[in-house]
């Protein structure tokens, strides 16, 4: 058992086993529920953070943040490490990570160091900034390259305050900031996508655009098939833009199994023989009408699983940033930011090819 002291001088966990405690807190926020129910898991994760505090349930507003402010360090100690976990965990968990996301973490003993194969030329889209602007850069066979790394926060104060005050339980939370992380990487990835294109060697072979014509689409994926010797050739875009792959199908002949795919996933899985991958759409932070990711483009991609497109490189060790002084913000309000230093960049080999639908 792993007894802690904290700055209210309460050994919290003597009664309570800490590893066990933080395994609740993690399949709490990831809504798992084992043998117990989520009222259940939310009230004993409140008690031991009003323990942790000098809380209880009839402490006022007033109370809850004097009390944040004078244990700060060890609670957010607690959520730092149930969110690593979680994020790590969460991104793991998606089909797309799993498939085209190369992840190393400082905090495995990963190095932040790339190599590009002897016999590929690679374009590296370099996503820098807390901003869409992408950093080009060609490089030459067998060279290695790290990433640019930059802190992304997420304020977390107030809605701690709501879950100790019983406003909003744990999984709430939690989510707010695993979404917050995944959304922001998401947007980052899809960046590079979308920067990728001007830099394709002979471009009028593997750059089209307007109607959506079956012939020129074959076309475009027996060149990057051809360009790209055994590898497999995908297709990728939102399931707006890949939906309307349906209208060059003739529906006479279509098969009982595409009819099946049509009805369960929206659209085709299979399209003349190559895969199709759904990308996520995902909208600008804040912003519900702005979205990311083009609705009229298809990426056709060769598939290298020695060699995945998508690079993420995370320092580790997140943060609470601080700002309390009462002079920083107008309002002289308390502010606590969820902090991770991570670095994207969308590597793509030398021939690949985009179509923009109507352009």
């Amino acid at each position: 058992m792993k007894n802690l002291k904290f700055a209210v001088n309460r050994e919290v966990f003597s009664n309570y086993d800490y590893e066990d405690f933080c395994a609740l807190m993690k399949d709490a926020g990831m809504k798992i529920y084992n043998g117990v129910t989520s009222k259940e898991a939310n009230d004993k994760i409140r008690e031991v953070f009003n323990a942790v505090l000098g809380l209880d349930e009839k402490s006022t507003r007033k109370e809850i943040r004097r009390a944040i402010r004078r244990n700060k360090n060890e609670i957010f100690e607690i959520i730092e490490d149930t969110i690593d976990a979680l994020i790590i965990g969460g991104w793991g968990e998606n089909p797309f990570f799993n498939e085209f996301v190369e992840y190393k973490s400082a905090d495995f003993g990963d190095s932040n160091s790339w190599y590009t194969p002897d016999n590929t030329i690679l374009i590296v889209s370099d996503v820098s900034g807390g901003h869409h602007d992408i950093i080009r850069q060609k490089l030459g066979a067998g060279e290695s390259f790290s990433i640019k790394t930059q802190w992304y926060a997420c304020k977390i104060y107030t809605e701690f305050e709501l879950f100790l005050a019983g406003r909003v339980d744990w999984a709430g939370f939690i989510q707010k900031v695993y979404e917050a992380f995944d959304n922001k990487i998401s947007a980052l990835v899809y960046a590079a996508f979308s920067s990728a294109g001007s830099k394709i060697p002979n471009s009028s072979q593997f750059v089209k655009s307007g109607t959506l014509v079956k012939n020129t689409l074959v076309t475009l994926l027996e060149d990057v098939g051809a360009a790209n010797p055994g590898k497999e050739v995908i297709m990728m875009g939102t399931k707006s833009a890949l939906s309307q792959l349906d209208a060059l199908e003739d529906v006479a002949w279509i098969s009982s199994s595409m009819k099946e795919e049509r009805h369960t996933m929206g659209r085709q899985g299979i399209w003349q023989g190559t895969r199709l991958v759904e990308i996520p759409q995902v909208f600008a932070p804040n912003d519900t009408t702005t979205k990311l990711v083009a609705n009229n483009k298809l990426w056709v991609l060769p598939v290298d699983s020695a060699n995945k497109f998508v690079k993420v490189y995370d320092e580790g060790e997140a943060m609470i940033k601080e700002i309390s002084d009462g002079t920083t913000n107008m309002d002289m309000t308390m502010e606590y930011e969820y902090q991770r230093k991570m670095g994207v960049a969308a590597i793509f080999v030398k021939y690949f090819g985009i179509y923009t639908i109507g352009e």
